[in-house]
């Protein structure tokens, strides 16, 4: 495989923020604690991680706004998942979801 074949194409926080929003509406079907919700979560990390890479704490927090203001009545177990999953990437841990 080509070193370009690895290279994943930088996406921009709105493309990156849709992916979390489909991942977080996936998961509110999964039971807690099990292997895909820990994998749904692993995912909604790494768009953290992304997010934070393009935009930093300004691109994280405006992710979160549009991802709770997508569907209010989820708004509180969303932003419990997305502080679980984004803990460790810095930024966000000075921000947390009062942002």
């Amino acid at each position: 495989m080509s070193p370009t074949a690895l290279t994943r194409k930088p996406q921009d926080a709105s493309t990156i923020t849709a992916a979390l929003l489909a991942l977080l509406t996936a998961l509110e079907g999964i039971p807690a604690g099990s292997p895909a919700g820990a994998a749904y979560t692993a995912a909604i990390r790494r768009r953290g991680e992304e997010l934070a890479a393009v935009g930093g704490a300004e691109a994280l927090r405006s992710a979160h706004a549009v991802v709770l203001a997508a569907a209010p009545d989820q708004a509180e177990t969303r932003a419990a998942l997305i502080d679980s999953a984004w803990s460790t990437i810095p930024g966000w841990t000075d921000t947390g979801s009062a942002a």
